[in-house]
Order: C-alpha cells, then sequence, then structure tokens
C-alpha cells in the first residue's frame, strides 16, 4: 500500500470546507449556504422545542385545573370524632389529677393537724413530767431532811445514852471500888 502523507490529506479536507462555507444552495428558490442553512435549523428547532414545551405545560395546567377543579375535601368526621373523644379523656384525666391533687391536700392538712395535736400531748406530758419530778424531788429532799434529823436525833439520843450508861458505870465502878465489899 502506498503511504499517504497525513498533512497533504488535512489540508484538502480543510480546502473542501472551505469551499462547502462559500458553497451557495437553492432551498425552495432561496440562495443559502451552509452556515446560514445551520443557523436557519438552529432557530426552527428552538422555535419548535419551544412550542413543545409551552404545549406540555399548557397540558400539565389544564390537567391541574381540572383536578382543583374536581378536589373533593376528605372526610374529617372521623378524626373529629377521635378528637372529641381524646378531649374527653383528657378533661376526665384532669378532674382525676385535681381531685387526687385535693385529697392529698386534705391528708396533709389532716397529718398536720395530727402532728399538732401529738406535739401539744408531748409539751403537756413534758409539763406533767416536769411537775411529777419535781414533787419527787421535793419529797426526797424532805425525806432526807427527815432522815438526816432523825439520824441526828438518834446520835443525839444514842450519845447521850452512852454518856448515860458511861456515867453510870464509871459511877458504879467508883463505888465498887470506893467500897469494894458493898455489892
Amino acid at each position: 500500500m502506498a503511504e499517504k502523507d497525513l498533512g497533504e490529506e488535512l489540508e484538502k479536507l480543510e480546502d473542501g470546507i472551505e469551499n462547502l462555507k462559500n458553497k451557495e444552495f437553492r432551498i425552495l428558490g432561496i440562495k443559502v449556504t451552509a452556515v446560514t442553512a445551520g443557523a436557519a435549523f438552529g432557530v426552527v428547532s428552538t422555535v419548535i422545542g419551544g412550542l413543545y414545551g409551552a404545549f406540555t405545560v399548557y397540558n400539565d395546567y389544564m390537567d391541574m385545573k381540572e383536578m382543583i377543579t374536581s378536589y373533593v375535601a376528605p372526610d374529617l368526621s372521623g378524626i373529629e370524632e377521635q378528637l372529641s373523644i381524646i378531649q374527653e379523656q383528657m378533661k376526665a384525666a384532669e378532674d382525676a389529677v385535681l381531685q387526687a391533687t385535693d385529697y392529698a391536700r386534705d391528708i396533709r392538712n389532716d397529718l398536720k393537724e395530727d402532728v399538732t395535736r401529738v406535739e401539744d400531748l408531748v409539751d403537756r406530758l413534758k409539763d406533767d413530767v416536769r411537775a411529777s419530778e419535781k414533787e419527787v424531788r421535793e419529797m426526797i429532799d424532805l425525806a432526807d431532811q427527815r432522815y438526816d434529823n432523825k439520824r441526828d436525833q438518834l446520835y443525839q439520843d444514842t450519845d447521850r445514852e452512852m454518856r448515860e450508861l458511861e456515867r453510870r458505870m464509871s459511877d458504879k465502878i467508883q463505888m465498887a471500888l470506893d467500897n469494894p465489899l458493898a455489892n
């Protein structure tokens, strides 16, 4: 195969393209070049594409308009019934909480009164115990005094009797010494 020069081939192709640019055609009796034909094709395809897009948007608009006019609101009565039941249950729960709160408040007040009563009883009992303790101490003090008095009296009596006994014994001993044969 014969070798062809690539550079020469490219130059021929460029010359052919240059000739094509300047070449004029007749379409529907109008002279046009290849560039103007390409530009005209671009404009025509853009216009046709725009018209197709506008038609699609218009068609979607009409479908949407039909859907809007034929729209029927859904039946929400079941949901409304459920909401009313929930509201009744919440009201009942609220009433139960209020009742429980009142009951707890009553219990707290009753306990407070009971504690106050018990404190008063304890205070009175303390006062009674103090009074009893005071009486017992006074009684013990009096008994101690009486005991001390009795003990002192007993010591005095014992001392007196011992002195008397001692004196008598001394007298008897003296008498026996003075007159040993007298007894």
